[in-house]
């Protein structure tokens, strides 16, 4: 009977001091964030500092990367288009693949000293999405296959089209987000970040349209003839220089991150 108190103090004194675990506030963590792919952090908030002040504050080293990730991210991109994604006259997109990443310097402020964070920083990164571009017309195995690039009209011979898509964006700028950091024991916690970037360096567009079988309407002729690489050079610039007019409009890009850490 004594033994058996005697254990059950040790087991309640143990369970006190695991609850009551207390940290010097150095942290690390591994997530995934949404645009970055595999999130690793790394910084400091102690919320049991002696000094009042410092309770509220913390810092933080914040990297991402979808190389870790490639084929999981590649795999659900295809899943997603495993029939393509119409975007209409029977033009679709197909085969997209994600490479990105991103490095970020933050300073968090604790209202309540832990829990809830107001986060704020600067942060580079680079997001590229490459994908293939696809037409065909249903039940016309015949037909030509027709399509305008600024302006001008164009079709392929055989009723198919085949074509690439690439969006670049190298950002960086100021990081604004919220987030916050739920303890789940001694030392263990879940963490979850959403936010923006503001960018002035906007994403970029690049077509890449294939001249073998293609043909373009000559409006002075009234006929059709075999494109020239200056003639389909010179629409595909004007397209893309119209896309990215639209994009220079996206100034923020967005981030959101959820993941594990361990305060030491």
């Amino acid at each position: 009977m004594k033994f058996c108190r005697i254990s059950l103090c040790v087991l309640l004194g143990s369970l006190v001091g695991w609850a009551d675990c207390r940290a010097a506030g150095y942290q690390v963590g591994v997530g995934v964030s949404v645009t970055s792919g595999l999130n690793v952090i790394a910084g400091y908030h102690n919320p049991d500092s002696a000094k009042k002040w410092l309770q509220h504050f913390g810092v933080r080293l914040d990297m991402a990367n979808t190389d870790a990730l490639k084929s999981a991210i590649d795999s659900l991109i295809e899943s997603y288009m495993d029939d393509g994604v119409d975007v209409g006259d029977g033009v679709k997109i197909d085969d997209g693949k994600l490479d990105a990443w991103h490095t970020g310097v933050l300073l968090d402020y604790y209202p309540f000293e832990r829990g809830w964070r107001i986060s704020g920083g600067y942060v580079w990164g680079n997001l590229e999405l490459d994908s293939s571009i696809f037409g065909e017309i249903e039940r016309a195995p015949s037909q030509r296959f027709y399509f305008y690039i600024a302006g001008d009209h164009y079709y392929y011979n055989g009723n198919t089209f085949n074509g690439g898509a690439e969006i670049d964006w190298n950002y960086h700028g100021p990081y604004l987000g919220t987030g916050f950091d739920l303890g789940i024991f001694c030392g263990f916690s879940v963490f979850m970040d959403v936010g923006v970037v503001f960018s002035a360096h906007p994403a970029r567009l690049r077509l890449m349209i294939p001249q073998e079988q293609l043909y373009i309407y000559n409006k002075e002729t009234a006929a059709w003839a075999p494109v020239t690489i200056p003639q389909l050079d010179n629409d595909i610039a004007r397209a893309q220089q119209d896309a990215n007019r639209d994009l220079d409009k996206l100034k923020v890009f967005p981030m959101l991150k959820l993941g594990f850490a361990y305060r030491f």
